[in-house]
């Protein structure tokens, strides 16, 4: 990279081309002339010869160099996974949206290997966030004016093997729910309607509320349940405490696999899940039916976007486990009233 300090009215035919490395104001301070990065052009002569003898700073690209912004779209492109846009520049910035509503993944090792070069930076919302479409979710950006080629390059090699970036689209599904408990109609009807708002967000259904009416036995019941061909169920009421819920004595009879008791969330602790074939069946606390805050944003978004669970993907919630107010913004925006209950 070729550097010069020269006199604005000293700028002639040959630095045509040449980046200036501030911003360059009028002789008033009231307009841009050039903005910091731009550069010189045959229109900006006359005004930067008004300047008089100014000092200017200017940098001129080497072959094997980029400016920034041929540099940040570069690595824009590369960046994009599915389900991901982007637009730009802005102030040298390029800013990813989410190209349909769905749950935001960012590949931790690819995003770290990008930071890891010297004037690459990209910098992103949390992972398993839900977002909706049009959001921004990242943002990318070269950080010298002008940058080696080989760095990109770089950049890019690192990206063809992993995007950083995906939003993957919440699937429409079909989901029933169990109430393993006797409850007032007043209070199902509330958890009816609180699922039902919450599914609807994702692009799903309540396809099926059943009840524990003691006529058949549980096996029977969910075996009703699953008749209903659910892509998930959803449990009320079954206890994670007692070692002999007969929920689980059935679910074990059914071949279920017994995924976790228990998750590092709060509210959410007692949280489980279970697989029968390949439906997750999970159970919800009191707190859980009718809260917005609870582990049930965590699981839900993943498994509506056709993620499989595990032991380590219910361990893992305990880091930002603590879903107190502040941490709304991880969260889809329910309509309406966020489906708080009312006191």
């Amino acid at each position: 990279m070729k550097v010069l300090r020269l006199a604005a009215d000293s700028v002639r035919e040959e630095h045509l081309g040449w980046i200036v490395a501030h911003d360059v104001r009028n002789a008033a301070g009231t307009k841009f002339v050039l903005r910091k990065g731009s550069a010189i052009g045959a229109d900006s002569v006359d005004s930067l010869g008004a300047l008089g003898p100014r000092e200017l700073h200017l940098l001129c690209a080497e072959p094997d160099e980029l400016h920034e912004n041929e540099a940040g779209g570069r690595l824009a492109r590369a960046a994009a996974g599915p389900g991901v846009d982007f637009r730009g520049p802005f102030a040298s910035e390029y800013t990813f949206v989410a190209a349909t509503r769905g749950l935001l993944r960012v590949d931790e090792p690819t995003l770290v290997g990008l930071n890891d070069l010297d004037g690459v930076t990209l910098f992103t919302r949390f992972d398993h966030q839900p977002v909706d479409a049009g959001e921004d979710i990242a943002g990318a950006k070269v950080t010298p004016l002008v940058i080696p080629r080989a760095t990109i390059e770089r950049a890019e090699a690192i990206c063809h093997s992993r995007r950083p970036l995906r939003v993957l689209p919440f699937a429409p599904m079909r989901v029933a729910a169990l109430v393993m408990e006797r409850v007032h109609a007043r209070a199902r009807d509330r958890f009816q309607a609180t699922l039902e708002r919450k599914l609807a967000w994702y692009g799903s259904e309540l396809a099926a509320l059943r009840e524990l009416d003691g006529a058949r036995s549980l096996v029977d019941l969910v075996r009703a349940v699953l008749a209903d061909r659910p892509g998930l169920i959803m449990v009320a009421g079954a206890s994670s405490l007692d070692p002999l819920e007969p929920l689980f004595g059935a679910l074990d009879e059914l071949g279920a696999r017994i995924v976790k008791h228990g998750v590092p969330v709060d509210p959410g602790s007692l949280f489980w899940m279970a697989y029968l074939d390949a439906v997750p069946i999970f159970g919800l606390a009191s707190s859980e039916m009718f809260s917005h805050r609870t582990v049930l944003e965590l699981v839900l978004p993943r498994l509506l976007a056709g993620e499989t669970l595990g032991r380590e993907d219910l361990v893992r919630l305990g880091h930002g486990g603590m879903l107190r107010r502040e941490m709304a913004f991880r969260f889809p925006p329910y309509e309406p009233s966020e489906t708080e209950p009312k006191s």
